[in-house]
């Protein structure tokens, strides 16, 4: 069943209020539109690309990023592709990995990186879910990221190996 939740999520963002780079946020919406609905590889992968370099560019995150994070983890719980939730997921990482543009800094918002990880800590379980599929290690390297509770990385690690 698709909930479409990614989808409210997507629609009550005001994202002309969100910068990034180039000034392509009202691409976003769209973008993250077609990454979640995304029947294939290449379908997801085209999607992948047009937010990829336009809310996170090499570890470089743009105010936009931050409502980003809330639509990928409720795209989870929609009915998505394997490879768009393959995307959703590389996504994410590179998210929570960044830290603020010096465009950001420069307008006063350096801690971008700090409240992306904590938007993410709010769909942790989602992310543990992900430990159980082909997207282990993009999960693992996400909850490593925004985690905690370090044992508790260790503990469903352990579990989804078997031991």
């Amino acid at each position: 069943m698709n909930r479409n939740l990614a989808e409210v999520e997507i629609a009550r963002t005001l994202w002309g209020d969100f910068r990034t780079l180039g000034d392509r946020s009202g691409s976003v919406p769209d973008a993250l539109r077609r990454l979640l609905a995304a029947a294939d590889a290449d379908e997801a992968m085209a999607a992948y690309w047009d937010l990829e370099n336009v809310v996170v560019v090499q570890g470089q995150l743009h105010s936009a990023a931050l409502p980003t994070v809330s639509v990928l983890l409720a795209g989870l719980l929609d009915d998505v592709s394997a490879d768009a939730r393959d995307l959703v997921l590389e996504l994410l990482q590179q998210i929570v990995m960044g830290e603020s543009d010096e465009d950001e800094v420069a307008l006063g918002n350096t801690d971008l990186g700090a409240r992306c990880r904590e938007a993410a800590r709010t769909g942790l379980w989602l992310v543990y879910r992900e430990l159980g599929t082909r997207r282990r290690e993009t999960a693992q390297a996400i909850l490593e990221r925004i985690e905690e509770d370090r044992p508790r990385i260790a503990a469903y690690a352990a579990r989804i190996r078997g031991k």
